[in-house]
């Protein structure tokens, strides 16, 4: 990580889409989670994917390469559009790399490994598939954050499939917490007209 900072994290369930949520803020205040190779092996960590050792500033440019891909591809089935033949092409060639291997340690836990040297070509294929099992699902459950500025994608995995925001406690909370000052705010505690997001 760099020094001066050490990136939030967040994880929303799947592996592909929270590579994206490695830039935040996109449509309004772009902010980079993964801004040096230390913080991309950080993130590698915190998904429980192997990490290149000593990475290198090709292996955050492939990292991001990949992560703009799938933001793209899934931004054009939630807008019901083609996917971009670019965008395909680097998906595709990036889950024809071996996967990581799962590992049974003698702690009882589950970790993935690659061979040495090869942790982040593993990585990316691990991402890789990820999404494109993601695409590929057709369940109309991929969706775009509907909280104020905020831009990043979930695939909601919620019993009824209503859920609007990439997290309730995050996003839900700001809107919910704005509906309920807007209704406080009128002499009838009723808001004649939705607060604005």
């Amino acid at each position: 990580m760099t020094a001066d900072r050490a990136p939030e994290f967040q994880f929303g369930g799947r592996l592909s889409l929270d590579l994206t949520w490695t830039l935040r803020y996109r449509a309004v205040w772009p902010t980079a989670l993964l801004a040096s190779p230390d913080d991309l092996s950080a993130w590698l960590d915190a998904a429980g994917l192997p990490a290149p050792a000593t990475p290198a500033g090709r292996d955050l440019a492939d990292a991001r390469a990949l992560r703009e891909s799938i933001y793209r591809a899934a931004s054009a089935l939630i807008d019901r559009h083609a996917i971009a033949p670019d965008d395909r092409d680097t998906i595709n060639h990036r889950a024809a790399q071996p996967p990581p291997s799962p590992t049974l340690h003698t702690d009882g836990t589950r970790r993935l490994v690659a061979p040495e040297n090869r942790e982040l070509p593993a990585a990316l294929s691990a991402i890789a598939r990820d999404v494109i099992d993601l695409l590929t699902v057709h369940d109309d459950r991929l969706r775009r954050c509907e909280g104020p500025s905020c831009s990043l994608l979930f695939h909601d995995s919620s019993r009824p499939g209503t859920r609007r925001w990439c997290s309730t406690t995050r996003c839900g909370n700001k809107v919910n917490t704005k509906a309920y000052r807007a209704r406080r705010s009128t002499p009838n505690g009723e808001s004649t007209e939705q607060p604005r997001l």
